[in-house]
């Protein structure tokens, strides 16, 4: 039987050494980003940011698509459909052929709502609260299969959080969530976060916010 603590302690212990080996200045590098979607009609400084960070590559169906060329795929206006048909694994239109093939091959993937569907997913939406239960059965499977959510202002970085400016922490584990006195924690997306400090949170209520942009104060808080 594996001692999933001691494994913890074992990745903490090996994270603090190659931390404290790299000693060599870091460049900026640009990874390529695949949008799912029309980028025409986008606010130009929206656009002109992601682009600052990612080299963005455009496709709209599965065989356009290169997934061993893009470090992250996002779908622009993800519609009911797109999301419903994601979490039951129903591949009948590009687009949820596109995203059962990231999420098979782990492609990291960004789902950028349309406004109405993201408000009523984010709890901002006076509906039916029977559908909207169902609607956020999907939204918890999709996390489950690595799928994350963001508005695009929070994807590039422009919506500021509302809550207490989160540690640079390189490594989320057990403990660390166990200790956390908020429900919800912010972690940069290039932290590593353990399976068990992920099943701790879950058995506690608590959110773990993986923040898309760069700096500690920039995020949407919606990732899980």
């Amino acid at each position: 039987m594996i001692d999933r603590p001691m494994v913890e302690q074992i990745v903490a212990e090996v994270v603090k050494r190659l931390m404290s080996a790299d000693s060599m200045p870091s460049r900026k590098l640009k990874h390529n980003l695949l949008v799912v979607g029309e980028t025409a009609h986008l606010d130009p400084n929206l656009l002109k940011t992601i682009n600052s960070h990612w080299n963005i590559i455009q496709c709209d169906t599965l065989e356009e698509a290169k997934l061993h060329t893009a470090m992250k795929v996002v779908f622009l206006e993800a519609s009911q459909d797109l999301i419903v048909k994601g979490a039951l694994g129903i591949c009948d239109t590009p687009e949820s052929e596109l995203l059962a093939a990231c999420i098979l091959e782990y492609v990291p993937v960004t789902l950028i709502p349309k406004r109405y569907m993201f408000n009523i997913l984010n709890g901002n939406q006076k509906s039916n609260q029977e559908y909207v239960s169902q609607l956020l059965d999907y939204k918890e499977r999709l996390l489950k299969y690595g799928v994350s959510f963001n508005t695009l202002e929070g994807f590039a970085g422009y919506e500021e959080i509302i809550a207490d400016k989160p540690e640079a922490k390189k490594l989320v584990t057990q403990r660390d969530v166990q200790d956390s006195k908020s429900d919800q924690i912010f972690v940069d997306k290039y932290t590593i976060i353990t399976p068990l400090a992920r099943d701790t949170a879950r058995e506690l209520g608590k959110s773990i916010t993986v923040m898309e942009s760069k700096g500690a104060e920039k995020t949407c808080k919606w990732e899980q």
